[in-house]
């Protein structure tokens, strides 16, 4: 990789930075508006929308086709993670650079190492509108549950539009939480395996759009009562992931006591005790490392003394 490249590389990144990161938080946000749309209350008068928000985010796809290829006509050195973010959008809103793969541009921070006080401070960052959320999905939950048939037969649209925008929200927040930690992190199987519900509770709305759409196309929706099978399929996935969700809000809600915050700092200290212990043995071996070369250059200063005590002689 020669200079010239490398130096291109570098300035496309910087260039594309804030525009790719705007896309990609554009095409989540017509993701989620057409999955939410497809789960409607008001399923029959939603599906003309959802298509709508389908067609836009398939429209976007060039955007990202055509950075990866940028980067291969420069000869990136990371072209092939730009054809494969290409392929899942969604991806390169925390994307790492593609000279190195070390940085990382994210608002307001700019281009950053990525490294575990980057993690820790995003993580902080994260904590405060996640809260929020959390706060905010209860009330949408009773709402759907008191005025649900009200909402159904669409007596109260602006409540629907109301309740439709919040679990759009939600689900964009945690789209983009996940994402953006998964990114950082290194061990990512970790990172899933610890963080599976709200993997889930990303999917489950994604899955039940596609297995629906799918269905609705094989049963052809002109019969009313095929219809109805559309109906309570979609009203049971929307059940169900709210339900989730539910779970999860309460379950953050309750890091806040005292106790789980003890719990918390007590996993962060054992995770920096291993840091240590690594560094700990790193200056280990560098100090092994250092005797080793004094004992071999400690014999040639001893043979070199007497022929300087005869010359003083």
């Amino acid at each position: 990789m020669n200079e010239t490249s490398t130096s291109k590389t570098i300035e496309l990144d910087r260039f594309m930075a804030v525009p790719m990161f705007c896309a990609s938080l554009t095409f989540l946000y017509f993701v989620a508006a057409a999955v939410q749309e497809f789960n409607s209350e008001t399923v029959y008068q939603s599906d003309e929308a959802s298509l709508y928000f389908v067609k836009l985010t398939v429209l976007m796809f060039p955007i990202f086709l055509a950075e990866a290829l940028a980067h291969c006509w420069i000869g990136s050195p990371r072209w092939k993670m730009a054809l494969l973010r290409s392929l899942l959008p969604p991806l390169r809103l925390a994307a790492r650079d593609h000279e190195t793969g070390t940085t990382m541009w994210l608002p307001l921070l700019g281009w950053r190492e990525v490294d575990e006080d980057l993690h820790e401070e995003v993580e902080r960052a994260f904590s405060g509108p996640m809260i929020l959320v959390a706060l905010m999905i209860l009330p949408l939950l009773s709402i759907s549950l008191v005025w649900h048939y009200r909402i159904d037969i669409g007596q109260y649209p602006w409540l629907q539009v109301i309740v439709e925008t919040g679990y759009s929200i939600t689900w964009l927040a945690f789209t983009v939480e996940f994402i953006v930690m998964f990114s950082l992190v290194d061990k990512k199987f970790h990172y899933v395996r610890k963080h599976w519900v709200d993997l889930l509770i990303i999917c489950l709305p994604l899955v039940a759009f596609l297995r629906v759409l799918r269905i609705s196309h094989l049963l052809r929706l002109q019969q009313v009562t095929k219809a109805s099978r559309i109906y309570r399929l979609r009203g049971l996935a929307l059940r169900f992931w709210r339900g989730i969700i539910a779970l999860d809000m309460l379950s953050r809600l309750m890091q806040l006591d005292d106790d789980r915050r003890i719990e918390m700092l007590e996993e962060l200290v054992a995770e920096k005790e291993e840091e240590l212990e690594k560094i700990r043995e790193q200056i280990a071996e560098l100090e092994t490392r250092v005797e080793s070369k004094s004992k071999v250059a400690a014999p040639q200063i001893t043979s070199a003394t007497p022929v300087e005590d005869t010359e003083a002689a």
